[in-house]
């Protein structure tokens, strides 16, 4: 049963000598093999950080952030350096400022190049009326300037000349069915109440760039424009000459800086007397012996490990497996982590998906266009992410969708097996009643291992009650099967029938008086072995419709050239929209018979995902001979 299980663990307690601290420390974290924890220990007092700490995290910010502005360059792998050189580094390093420095310039040429837009956009709107911007700070005299639609704007300037306010109003087109506005009032008279609520924009009129009339704005704009663009273009080539000598170095520097600050910051987690520190965290039990042995070579056997008890504290759960079967565990975890005191079902479902996506899809065609598709997004989607997992799990099930589709000599609806070796498995069509009967089988089977499952949690976890209700439910599915099966269909003899079918009535009542709040799930003994059959539903729904796409539409060049490109176009797309048909419901329906039908029975999940104090060095290499 250990393939049923995530990693053993046991919890362990480092105590050391504190001189050692930083080289435990730096060992620790590059055996990666600890999942720190805070100790409970009351008479001891906390640990903080490292007094450097602040030191490497303001490093860490200043590097991460000037990388952020270069051009990416290939990385050359660099030896880790010790952490006192790594912040002198940083410090000396001036391309930092001066990367900095070029940026915050061109964001401030940005901005001066908005605010040269906008001036030049307003003196656009007012060329040729005879008004000079840098006149409009008269004492006695305000000017506004507003956007608007056609039907605003001849509104505004028919209340100002209704209300008789001494001003002057300038029209002028700004687009199409837009116009703009500029007024020039008398200060004495406000014309706030004349525009207010009215679907208006007003133009800032205050811009240090409007000076002068509106074709010598409009000038200084394009000459000011050239020479941005100037300064602009010579910032890009300093910045990109800084990323070809620079990246590399700082990108190094800044794995370093990351690896030396969660150093710094993991004895927050400790706890301490004046001379001695203390660790605790979980390890996987087959490195006891390795923890034990480096922890004495690092610190001239000065350091103790005892193995502690747990005190009710819920392991965390870690897996081992080859690395193109992980992405299952991805899915699993995605769903919910599963606990490490219970049966971990990721093999089964390793097994089972496969087997349902191929019975669904069944077709060589589909299951090669389903390879090719999966392929393309994991060479374009983050391997830590989502979709690139989901794509490779997809990609092993579309292997199995090409082992359904020859066993059943299916190739895009065609029967070509007999041009590559004289053999089919079995029919779609001939063999549908033993289909589905190998379904169902399937899906009892299946649902009697969740609920066996189930019962090893609950006994496990000192629900005998519980424990015994899925055992008794597993009679009722088992022998209730045998007991239909008998009845109905004369697959057993009528003593074993009935003797199946009492056996089953009376697990029936007991799981209901067993399982107390779960006896409302009782009928889901029934109902989700037999929703297996959506295998045979499915996977027999995508035959007949590529048959008779085949049928309907296989273009033949005696019809004419015009006949057999349209009836191509028409046979191509229709066997697209029935695979990807095919595909969406393989997927969904064999996670849905995985995830609700088979983990309901037993899965409690919400565990806590094994952690390990340690870091993925991509860019730097460890000098230590310690570790």
């Amino acid at each position: 049963m250990y393939v049923l299980r995530t990693e053993p663990m046991q919890k362990v307690r480092i105590i050391s000598i504190e001189r050692d601290k930083s080289t435990v420390i730096a060992a620790l974290h590059a055996m990666g093999a600890i999942d720190l924890r805070k100790t409970h220990i009351d008479n001891l007092q906390d640990d903080k950080p490292a007094d450097y700490a602040n030191d490497l995290s303001d490093a860490l910010i200043k590097v991460s952030g000037a990388l952020q502005l270069l051009t990416s360059h290939p990385v050359r792998v660099a030896h880790h350096i010790r952490r006192e050189k790594i912040i002198d580094e940083v410090g000396k390093h001036r391309e930092l400022d001066t990367i900095y420095a070029l940026d915050a310039e061109r964001k401030s040429i940005s901005d001066e190049v908005r605010s040269l837009n906008y001036a030049a956009g307003i003196a656009t709107y007012f060329r040729g009326i005879g008004i000079d911007f840098s006149r409009m700070a008269g004492s006695h005299i305000g000017y506004k300037a507003f956007e608007s639609d056609k039907k605003s704007a001849y509104e505004i300037k028919r209340r100002i000349e209704n209300a008789k306010v001494h001003s002057e109003v300038h029209m002028a087109k700004a687009g199409k069915k837009r116009y703009a506005l500029l007024i020039a009032y008398d200060k004495s008279k406000p014309i706030e109440d004349i525009y207010r609520g009215m679907p208006v924009i007003e133009l800032d009129l205050t811009s240090k760039y409007l000076s002068g009339t509106p074709e010598k704005v409009i000038q200084n704009s394009l000459e000011k424009a050239k020479e941005n663009s100037r300064r602009l273009a010579e910032i890009s080539k300093e910045m990109l000459e800084i990323s070809r000598r620079h990246y590399s170095d700082l990108t190094n520097l800044k794995e370093m800086l990351e690896i030396e600050l969660e150093r710094a910051e993991a004895s927050s987690n400790f706890k301490r007397t004046e001379s001695t520190f203390v660790i605790e965290g979980w390890v996987q039990k087959r490195q006891v012996g390795e923890l034990r042995s480096r922890m004495a070579s690092v610190t001239d056997g000065h350091a103790s490990i005892e193995l502690i008890d747990s005190g009710g504290e819920l392991a965390p759960t870690h897996t081992r497996r080859p690395k193109f079967l992980q992405p299952f565990d991805y899915m699993v975890n995605f769903y919910s982590v599963p606990r490490s005191d219970e049966i971990d079902p990721t093999w089964i479902f390793i097994i089972s998906f496969p087997i349902f996506y191929g019975l669904m899809v069944t077709d060589v065609g589909y299951g090669l266009a389903s390879l090719i598709m999966a392929t393309l997004i994991t060479k374009r989607t983050d391997p830590d992410g989502l979709m690139y997992n989901a794509a490779k799990i997809w990609q092993l099930n579309s292997v199995a969708a090409m082992i359904f589709g020859f066993l059943s000599n299916e190739w895009f609806g065609f029967q070509l097996n007999q041009y590559i070796a004289p053999f089919q498995g079995f029919s779609w069509f001939k063999d549908t009643p033993a289909l589905i009967a190998i379904t169902v089988i399937f899906g009892v089977v299946q649902v009697i291992l969740g609920l066996g499952i189930g019962a090893i949690n609950a006994r496990s976890h000192g629900h005998k009650k519980m424990a015994i209700a899925k055992v008794t439910s597993m009679l009722v599915v088992g022998l209730g099967t045998v007991a239909v099966a008998g009845a109905f269909f004369g697959a057993f003899n009528a003593l074993i029938t009935e003797i199946s079918g009492a056996i089953a009535i009376v697990s029936l009542l007991l799981t209901g008086i067993l399982s107390g709040t779960e006896a409302t799930e009782i009928t889901n003994l029934i109902t989700h072995p037999m929703s297996y059959a959506r295998l045979m539903g499915f996977g027999l729904g995508s035959v007949i419709i590529a048959y008779l796409i085949d049928m309907a539409f296989t273009p033949h060049l005696s019809s004419g050239i015009v006949i057999f490109v349209l009836y191509m176009i028409i046979f191509v797309v229709l066997q697209f929209l029935n695979m990807t048909l095919a595909i969406f419901e393989g997927i969904v329906q064999g996670v849905r018979l995985n995830f609700v039908e088979f983990f309901s029975k037993f899965y409690i999940g919400n565990g806590i995902r094994f952690r390990p104090f340690g870091y993925k060095r991509v860019y730097t290499k460890d000098n230590s001979k310690n570790w």
